[in-house]
Order: structure tokens, then sequence, then C-alpha cells
């Protein structure tokens, strides 16, 4: 199964490298994906205070790994959306992340049946993909566990938040941000890193 990223009210499929400064590409809609269900329990709250102006897609953010916040263009409030629900009952919510276009979305993926690789060798086989939406890049998620995709997911979802007010000021350092935050340099987020470098492979049979 296809991991995709979930935004709002439509599901897509993007085009995120996961190298360097070319970190994100644009957030690119498939037509085959059609519209979110609006009563399948994926649109949390709306109403989330932007001041008296209007949202713009600069207001939209992740306030956690699960939990999605997207700009609502008719009713200019953020909707809050539940990672979770938004990908459905086939797919584990790997992270909310951001993208280049400074939307976010949910980033669904479908996990393996049995451990191969720990935290650290699913990093490094994304980074060696690049294109999340790759063959390659699903294998990298069959290759473990549920426990371990959200394990790399906190770290990835820190990173993330610790960098998204650069990133939306200037795109241009935005990969470098991402890349020292991921290691534990920067944004509080060294915790989690030591957590994904512990992470030990289920002893053999």
């Amino acid at each position: 199964m296809r991991s995709v990223i979930r935004v709002g009210l439509f599901i897509s499929i993007t085009n995120l490298a996961l190298a360097g400064c070319d970190f994100f590409r644009e957030l690119e809609s498939q037509p085959e994906a059609g519209d979110e269900d609006p009563d399948d329990g994926s649109e949390g709250d709306s109403g989330d205070e932007t001041g008296d102006q209007p949202c713009t897609v600069l207001d939209d953010h992740c306030s956690d790994q699960d939990t999605l916040h997207s700009c609502n263009f008719e009713t200019g409030e953020l909707d809050t959306y539940f990672c979770a629900a938004l990908c459905g009952d086939g797919l584990l919510n790997f992270t909310c992340t951001p993208t280049s276009d400074f939307r976010h979305g949910c980033w669904c993926v479908s996990p393996g049946a049995i451990k191969i690789d720990t935290c650290m060798q699913l990093e490094s086989c994304l980074a060696e993909c690049g294109d999340p939406s790759s063959a390659c890049s699903h294998g990298c998620f069959e290759r473990t566990d549920v426990q371990t995709i959200r394990l790399l997911g906190t770290l990835f979802s820190c990173a993330d938040r610790a960098c998204d007010d650069l990133c939306a000021v200037s795109p241009a350092e935005c990969g470098a941000c991402l890349l020292a935050a991921r290691a534990g340099l920067w944004g509080d987020c060294g915790l989690q890193r030591e957590v994904c470098d512990a992470d030990i492979g289920d002893e053999p049979w």
C-alpha cells in the first residue's frame, strides 16, 4: 500500500525529497484520491485563533505528531484534524509534517508485520530512497513495525516543529535546520534522537 500525505479534506501524495535543502517539493493532489467523507471523523474542531485576520497558509502547523491545524480558506479559520482519523483503518500515521508550499499534512504509511530495521535503519533507508511516494520508501516502512515507525516519527515531528518558523521565512535554510534538529543539535530534540539511536532490533529466532 502506498504511503500518502493527507491534508484537510482531501488526500494528497507528496513528492518530498529527504536530502539536504531539497527536503520539500510541491504537494500534488491526485485526482484519483477523491475527497474525504466529511462524516468519517477526520475533521476536528474549527476556529483556532489567528487574530482578527483570516488565516493563511502560513498559519498551517502541526501541534504534535498526530494533530494537524490547516487553514480553511472558505471560513478563514484553522481547522483541526487528527491524523489517525485522516489515515483511516488501513494506514498508520507516521507524523504530521510540513511541505514546501507551507501546507501541512499527515504522512500515512503501511507498516510491516515484523521488525527488521531499527529506528536508525529506517531513517537511513528513507534518506537513501529520497522520494517518500516511491516504492523504495514504501519498502522502508514495510521492513519495520508500528512502534519503530512511530519512534522515528516522534523525532521527525520534533525537528519539523523546531524548524517550522525558520522554514517559513527562509526556505533556503530549512534543510540544514531539519538535519541539525534530527541530529539532536537544535530545537530540544536530543531526547528523541537518543531514544531512536538506542533502539535495537528484535532478537533472531
